[in-house]
């Protein structure tokens, strides 16, 4: 079946690049329906969808492509495009904030920057790109297996470097609240745990229903070894979620939830007061 739905894949592509995006669709949908772990043709199913006006359609299947591959930069960067679409703007600004990250992590395991812009996310104070599917551009077959290991003194200097640039950046922009968003889960990423707590309730004074925050923010405080500030966190953070409809920051607070509220044998759960 694998080798069906590369066949149908290409040949969805070959309709695509004779703009036939509604046969491209037919083969693309095909596809997925013979092989859903093939990622390549999720991700063009995403970018013809919009195209054709279909934003919904491209969010569902683009986020079949996140599920496959999570560390895809211009997944999020498409889904960030998409959420702007349809007005939301958080969920919009967390999809890019992800891209952010992603495509600075490439970089360091690459040593530099990236030889096609393609893969790059866009900065923190741009709109995010256009879509772009490289497969559709060059026709060439799935991507590269992923950069070896990061050697661990190469990214803590990274690590540290890219704390320097965030600071300098919200020394700038005292409201700029994804570059903070993003300084607090660096600090968390350095074991600044009580700095990134700091800087996660400012990010919260700032927009106190983002959601993407009250996660992380529950992480440092955890971190940080205040349990019952990290429950609260999380329950009030559930709380915002179900309401906004802001399902996947939901799912990860209550799994943290349940696992710190797990009674350990011979103890008692942390309290939530």
């Amino acid at each position: 079946m694998a080798d069906v739905a590369f066949d149908l894949y290409r040949a969805g592509l070959k309709l695509h690049r004779a703009k036939d995006y509604e046969g491209a669709v037919r083969s693309l949908e095909q596809a997925v329906a013979a092989d859903a772990t093939l990622a390549d043709a999720w991700e063009a199913l995403g970018v013809l969808y919009d195209k054709l006006g279909r934003v919904d359609d491209a969010i569902n299947a683009t986020q079949r492509l996140v599920a496959l591959k999570p560390d895809e930069v211009m997944a999020h960067t498409n889904l960030s495009r998409f959420f702007m679409k349809k007005g939301l703007k958080e969920k919009a600004e967390e999809e890019q904030g992800k891209a952010r990250l992603l495509g600075w992590k490439q970089e360091l395991a690459s040593g530099g920057g990236h030889g096609s812009e393609l893969q790059q996310a866009a900065p923190a104070t741009a709109e995010p790109t256009t879509p772009t599917l490289v497969s559709f551009l060059d026709g060439s077959a799935p991507a590269a297996p992923p950069p070896p290991p990061i050697d661990p003194a190469v990214a803590a200097a990274a690590l540290a470097r890219k704390i320097g640039q965030f600071e300098k950046l919200i020394a700038h922009d005292a409201n700029d609240v994804l570059s903070r968003f993003t300084l607090g889960r660096a600090y968390l990423e350095a074991g600044r745990a009580a700095d990134a707590v700091a800087m996660l309730e400012q990010v919260l004074a700032l927009k106190p229903d983002y959601t993407a925050v009250y996660v992380v923010l529950g992480e440092a405080f955890e971190k940080a070894g205040k349990l019952a500030r990290a429950l609260k966190t999380w329950t009030r953070g559930i709380e915002l979620a179900q309401a906004k409809g802001d399902l996947h920051p939901r799912n990860q607070m209550q799994e943290h939830l349940a696992r710190l509220q797990a009674t350990p044998p011979g103890g008692q759960p942390p309290p939530i007061g």
